[in-house]
C-alpha cells in the first residue's frame, strides 16, 4: 500500500510540475508543393503559435510566440540559408562590444598582413572588423 501512495505522490508532483501536459492543439496546417516550397503553422491551447515557410534544402523563413514560466512573453523570428540559422528575439544573448584592444590588434594585422600565410584572407578580415565595428 505504501508503495502504491509513493507512486501516486511522485505521479501528482510531475504532473503539477507541467502545466502544459494538457495543452490541445487548436490549429496546425502543413502544404508541400511540387517546386519543394512549403508552409506549416500550428497554435495550441497554451499560447504557442509557430510557423514556417520555405524552399526545401535552401531557405527557410519562420516565427514562433509562447510565454515564458515566469510570465514574459516571447517572440523569436528566424531565417535560415546560405548563411545559416540567424534567430531574433529579445530574448537571445546580444554579442557584446569587442574591447578596443582586439580591434586595434585586427587593424594592425590589416595593416601588416602576413606575407607567408597562404590561408590569409583580407577581405574576411576586413568583413569581420566592420561587424565587430557595427556592434561598438
Amino acid at each position: 500500500m505504501f508503495r502504491v501512495f509513493v507512486i501516486a505522490a511522485l505521479a501528482a508532483v510531475a504532473v503539477a510540475q507541467n502545466p502544459d501536459a494538457d495543452a490541445q492543439i487548436l490549429s496546425s496546417d502543413s502544404a508541400v508543393n511540387p517546386d519543394g516550397s512549403y508552409s506549416w503553422n500550428y497554435e495550441t491551447s497554451n499560447g504557442i503559435r509557430a510557423q514556417e515557410e520555405g524552399v526545401g534544402g535552401q531557405s527557410a523563413q519562420g516565427s514562433a510566440s509562447w510565454t515564458d514560466r515566469d510570465g514574459t512573453p516571447i517572440q523569436l523570428t528566424y531565417v535560415a540559408d546560405e548563411n545559416g540559422f540567424q534567430p531574433r528575439g529579445d530574448h537571445l544573448p546580444r554579442e557584446s562590444p569587442v574591447p578596443a584592444h582586439v580591434l586595434k590588434t585586427l587593424e594592425f594585422i590589416r595593416a601588416n598582413p602576413p606575407k607567408d600565410d597562404p590561408n590569409f584572407n583580407i577581405q574576411a578580415l576586413e568583413a569581420e572588423i566592420a561587424r565587430l565595428q557595427a556592434i561598438q
